[in-house]
């Protein structure tokens, strides 16, 4: 077999950021994508001319009070491009389901919502979720700052492993706000669920979906299934965007992606 040849200027920044942020599976995907053994991966970044990759800290003002708050949150969006997101699938890991919908709302502005059924590919290869993945990874890559609950350990290495399946490069240099981190750290709380959190918070009813829902969705070819779970995406994006103004004041720093 013929040796790869390393990437090169921005490919290679691009191998370096995946593999400084990645655990082991994600390392072995990202040589499955390009077609090289996992030592050779690791060969490749022992010799590579770039350093490790450390996380990079936005700085968020400290003492934002209640009463200039609306202003500080206003500022920030204009400057910082928070955008809430969020995905429901047929499953909790990337190799053993399909995306069904995803929804990213930038602060203060319209939903944008994604959903699989709106593809041609949806009726004869409903497993091939490819095209709806470059979408919303191209429409995420257009902000900043991502806003999730509990995304850093889902939606986003869900997402991620699906690009790397599908032969994307990876997302851009941004940041993520988790608002179960904040929620975790800053609230004694018995559950942090965002169905819990908003209930408590009053910031809206979550409305529980049944679990036979993403099956008729996924397998029945149900429009009205897949129309209720798309609500409930775009529920929880709702929800989202007024946990995190909630949460907002308690940040010391917004890390990397």
């Amino acid at each position: 077999m013929a040796k790869r040849v390393k990437p090169q200027g921005d490919d290679w920044l691009r191998f370096v950021q995946v593999w400084d942020t990645s655990d082991h599976e994600d390392k072995l995907a990202l040589c499955r994508a390009c077609k090289i053994t996992y030592d050779t991966g690791k060969h490749w970044r022992a010799e590579g001319d770039t350093t490790p990759l450390e996380p990079e800290i936005i700085q968020v003002a400290p003492n934002i009070n209640e009463t200039t708050f609306a202003e500080e949150i206003g500022q920030a969006r204009i400057d910082l491009d928070f955008a809430m997101f969020d995905i429901e699938t047929t499953g909790l890991t990337a190799d053993f389901s399909v995306l069904l919908c995803a929804c990213i709302k930038p602060f203060g502005k319209p939903i944008m919502t994604l959903r699989a059924d709106d593809y041609p590919s949806w009726q004869s290869e409903r497993d091939d979720d490819a095209l709806i993945v470059t979408d919303v990874a191209k429409e995420l890559s257009k902000h900043a700052i991502i806003v999730t609950h509990y995304g850093s350990r889902y939606d986003i290495p869900y997402l991620r492993g699906k690009m790397v399946k599908h032969g994307l490069s990876p997302l851009p240099s941004m940041y993520g706000l988790d608002t179960y981190s904040v929620a975790k750290a800053n609230f004694k709380l018995s559950r942090r669920r965002l169905e819990a959190l908003a209930e408590y918070f009053e910031l809206g009813k979550k409305e529980s979906v049944k679990g036979s829902l993403w099956m008729q969705a996924a397998f029945g070819n149900s429009s009205e299934a897949m129309n209720k779970i798309v609500a409930h995406c775009q529920t929880d994006v709702e929800i989202l965007e007024r946990l995190a103004a909630l949460c907002f004041p308690y940040l010391k720093s917004i890390r990397r992606l």
